[in-house]
């Protein structure tokens, strides 16, 4: 009996020498997983990919089965959500994406990590919309992008336990923050090569104005590179008619353009605000917008847009609209500057042209005054 003692010690003392080697090789392989991951999100450089790598490294690292990632737009509201898990039939049932309500609301008001063993207990939760599918535990974490956040990680049922541990979210927060390492790199990658295409587009469009090309085709090539530019639904550009109090848009681009060709604009539309105040207009949703009465969002359903004047505050030449369908996205702010410098450009080549068709028009005259005093005194 005291040698089976020592043995059945000796047997414990085993056994938890081989639980403590499988929990480091465990952490190991994580640690691993947790590297390749980071290498994943961080090998590309289109913002989209990098999105979408961040939400199935997240799924894969705590062994989730549903993940998403939450991008975050103006006033704290969700305008851009990538899922991983929910099939796109199941997408289509529910309707539409979340906007920022019960947990998700909670973590963006919170930007902290937030571990829950099931989410429907939490005094923020709404519930689930109809066609949506059962979830109980949860794991988010916000992505921060130079000191900002730029969305949430969120993370649905923990697979092969009850709930997500203290080691998930550790394991979480170094890969956000390595996301949003991967994501600013992109984000300058993409304004890097916007910015190329728009110098390339600008150059274009001075050596066609100054070439001599009709100004109402370069108008047209220009609302198209804009269009393709920003990556919009439609772009319009309205000039002035008569005496200045009216716009008519001149050029059109995309869905529906040639409904809003040719239309006339009232003091009381946007584009006439624009027109009038300098100043550059931007909506959410511009044809359920209050400030807008008439123009083309009358005639053409429209969601988010923004408004720029071409010129100076002096001297507007006139006002081009670049929006999406509704619930298409919001557009950023850089590309919202980069249309208004593309905008001044072709405002200032518009003036250069004019300038010079003038000066034309008075080297014929004078020649013609010339020939017209020669025949005189020749007579």
């Amino acid at each position: 009996m005291s040698a089976a003692l020592p043995q059945l010690r000796l047997d414990e003392l085993l056994e938890g020498l081989q639980r403590q080697v499988a929990r480091v090789r465990a952490a190991r392989d994580r640690v691993h997983t947790l590297l390749d991951a980071v290498l994943v999100i961080g090998s590309d450089l289109e913002l989209e990919v990098v999105l979408q790598r961040i939400v199935e490294s997240a799924v894969s690292l705590v062994d989730a089965r549903y993940g998403a990632l939450g991008v975050l737009g103006e006033e704290g509201t969700i305008r851009q959500f990538l899922t991983v898990g929910v099939d796109e039939e199941t997408i289509a049932g529910m309707g539409h994406y979340p906007r920022g309500a019960g947990i998700l609301g909670l973590l963006i008001r919170h930007p902290e990590p937030l571990r829950l063993a099931d989410l429907a207990r939490h005094p923020a939760s709404v519930g689930f919309p109809p066609g949506h599918p059962p979830m109980t535990s949860f794991l988010g974490t916000p992505v921060m992008v130079r000191e900002q956040v730029f969305g949430n990680l969120y993370l649905t049922d923990k697979q092969g336990a009850a709930q997500f541990d203290a080691d998930d979210e550790a394991v979480l927060r170094t890969l956000a923050a390595a996301a949003g390492v991967a994501i600013d790199n992109a984000r300058l990658y993409e304004d890097a090569r916007r910015r190329q295409r728009w110098l390339a587009a600008s150059n274009e469009l001075t050596r066609s104005l100054l070439s001599g090309t009709d100004p109402a085709v370069v108008l047209e090539s220009f609302t198209s590179t804009v269009r393709e530019m920003a990556g919009a639904d439609l772009v319009t550009l309205a000039i002035p008619v008569g005496d200045g109090s009216e716009l008519v848009i001149e050029a059109a681009s995309g869905t529906h353009a040639e409904r809003a060709r040719g239309l006339v604009l009232g003091a009381a539309t946007l584009a006439a605000k624009v027109f009038a105040s300098g100043e550059t207009i931007t909506s959410e949703a511009v044809s359920a917008d209050p400030r807008a009465a008439g123009g083309s969002a009358a005639i053409v359903e429209l969601g988010p847009a923004f408004l720029v004047p071409l010129g100076t505050r002096d001297h507007v030449r006139g006002v081009l609209q670049v929006a999406n369908a509704p619930g298409g996205p919001v557009f950023a702010d850089t590309v919202i500057d980069m249309v208004i410098g593309y905008g001044n450009q072709a405002a200032l080549a518009l003036d250069v042209a004019e300038h010079r068709q003038d000066a034309d028009r008075m080297l014929i005259l004078n020649d013609r005054d010339r020939i017209a005093r020669d025949l005189h005194d020749l007579v």
